[in-house]
């Protein structure tokens, strides 16, 4: 018996007793601060999009504004948790970030960048969550410094 069926009649059977458990989607607000080497520190403000189709392994897409170095994010990433209690998980996420300085930046520039951040979420209760991470994007290209952010996150399940 080929076995491409059968997975695929196990993931039919299967998702809609898991999505019924738990929503797979969030949207969320950021606030933090920034800092690059050298040029002191930005306020934050942002929003996120995640799907976690499975508890421990989620994707999320976000904007974040660092407002000092008149700079906007547009990241993706890859997310991976693990419990440490009923409440609360320890994150890991890895991706990349395309940033972009505005036309009033010191250079005008933008690229992409790889980003890296870790950190704890807890639940509040059902459909709330906050979320604390430390995030860096790692300087190379026309982003001559790295970027190192602390944000808390407020979450909403849908």
């Amino acid at each position: 018996m080929p076995l491409a069926p059968v997975l695929l009649a196990l993931l039919v059977t299967a998702a809609p007793q898991a999505l019924a458990r738990r929503p797979p989607w969030a949207v969320g607000v950021n606030i933090g601060a920034s800092r690059a080497s050298g040029d002191g520190t930005s306020k934050d403000f942002g929003l996120a999009l995640s799907y976690r189709p499975l508890s421990w392994l989620g994707v999320r897409a976000g904007y974040e504004s660092v407002t000092a170095y008149e700079m906007t994010l547009a990241e993706l990433t890859a997310d991976v948790s693990v419990p440490l209690s009923a409440r609360l998980r320890l994150i890991g996420m890895a991706g990349g970030a395309h940033w972009s300085e505005s036309p009033n930046g010191r250079r005008g520039a933008r690229g992409f960048n790889p980003l890296v951040a870790a950190g704890l979420s807890y639940r509040l209760a059902r459909p709330w969550g906050v979320r604390l991470q430390y995030q860096y994007i790692i300087g190379h290209g026309a982003l001559t410094q790295s970027l190192r952010s602390v944000l808390l996150s407020i979450r909403y399940r849908l």
